[in-house]
């Protein structure tokens, strides 16, 4: 067990220096052919000290390869290259969180209460540059025509639609929705002011008339002129975060049109952790909903889901809040699941973590839950 502790305390350093490398751009800068210290640096702009360190780390840790000719050379074997090619940005992911939270998750892992929105906001920052790459690449062109067989396109493309977005963030998703669809009315819902600050200006600098952005409380915003309003609802990893995630899909239901469309996209995994253990990504899942997406869920005296929450319990809460849904298989993003309101789509097979684990090459870059 000791090589165990000495084999995850060297794969947490590495980690670690993985996350400078990425930031700083020397990740960037390495490649499969063999360069010194000095042309590395003089590509990525760094000092050579700081490069010969970060280099030390991933040579120590077998990331890197370093030639026994002098001057030394560095370079990627064409495996490691093609994987940090797509999961290098990642290694940023827990030390940002670490900064924003660590004393606060700490604090509240004995008093048993949540850690403020407030203290995330850096990495929230750098979460939405990841939804961003994620919408752009996937929302139109894929996740919107497998809808209703096509039919949610067309009503898009006819006009007089209304499309909500339910913890819209900084507006991504509802702005490609208004953008793609001038004929539609798509509304923006976030409890975090900056957010919706941001949404609007993103939205302003488009010029896009057909977007509007509300902060309120997503467990209580079903106004009466809202009621059976909207032909589509869309929620983007999102519902393990909130306070009362059950009110929230009561919320949805209650402005949803009858014949309307809720999409409800979350991280794909099982209903506790015994069955989670043959998912690839679990420590790391697990980890970041620790430091962000639990706490943030604890807060009010919310149940804290977590990122990890599984399909068992989203189904249940979803059919609890009187939605029949369906699982869509996106064949374009296997780290997720897709729920959708019954009939809208095919069912998919029960997720089995042991012989469908997710994908990683097809969720990535910037693929991966935004949590």
């Amino acid at each position: 067990m000791a090589a165990r502790v000495t084999e995850l305390l060297n794969g947490s350093a590495v980690a670690l220096a993985l996350g400078v490398a990425s930031r700083t751009g020397l990740l960037r800068a390495l490649s499969q052919e063999p360069s010194t210290v000095e042309n590395i640096a003089k590509v990525s702009k760094l000092h050579p000290r700081y490069v010969e360190e970060i280099l030390a780390v991933l040579v120590c840790g077998k990331v890197a390869i370093l030639t026994e000719e002098q001057p030394a050379k560095y370079s990627l074997s064409a495996e490691t290259s093609s994987a940090l090619d797509g999961m290098g940005l990642y290694f940023e992911e827990l030390p940002l969180l670490t900064r924003c939270a660590f004393d606060e998750v700490v604090s509240a892992a004995s008093t048993g209460g949540g850690v403020p929105p407030g203290c995330y906001g850096s990495f929230g920052a750098w979460m939405g540059k990841l939804a961003d790459e994620k919408h752009e690449k996937q929302l139109i062109s894929k996740l919107l025509p497998l809808l209703g067989g096509g039919s949610m396109v067309s009503k898009l493309d006819a006009g007089g639609a209304e499309v909500l977005d339910v913890g819209c963030g900084e507006g991504t998703a509802a702005c490609l929705i208004a953008e793609r669809f001038p004929k539609v009315q798509v509304h923006g819902l976030d409890a975090f002011e900056p957010s919706i600050q941001g949404a609007q200006r993103r939205a302003n600098e488009r010029q896009l008339r057909n977007v509007h952005f509300l902060r309120g409380d997503a467990s209580a915003f079903a106004r009466p002129e809202l009621m059976n309003r909207f032909d589509l609802v869309t929620s983007f990893d999102v519902i393990h975060d909130l306070t009362r995630p059950d009110a929230t899909l009561q919320e949805i239901r209650k402005v949803l049109k009858a014949d309307g469309i809720f999409v409800m996209v979350d991280i794909r995994a099982e209903t506790g952790v015994a069955k989670n253990l043959g998912h690839p990504m679990a420590p790391f899942l697990y980890t970041v909903s620790l430091m962000h997406c639990m706490p943030q869920g604890m807060n009010d005296g919310g149940p804290g889901l977590g990122m990890m929450w599984g399909r068992q319990k989203a189904l249940s809460m979803l059919q609890e809040a009187g939605f029949e849904v369906e699982v869509v298989e996106m064949e374009f993003d296997t780290f997720n699941d897709c729920y959708v309101r019954s009939g809208e789509a095919r069912r998919s097979k029960v997720f089995d973590p042991g012989k469908d684990a997710p994908v990683l090459e097809m969720a990535m870059p910037g693929l991966l839950p935004v949590c």
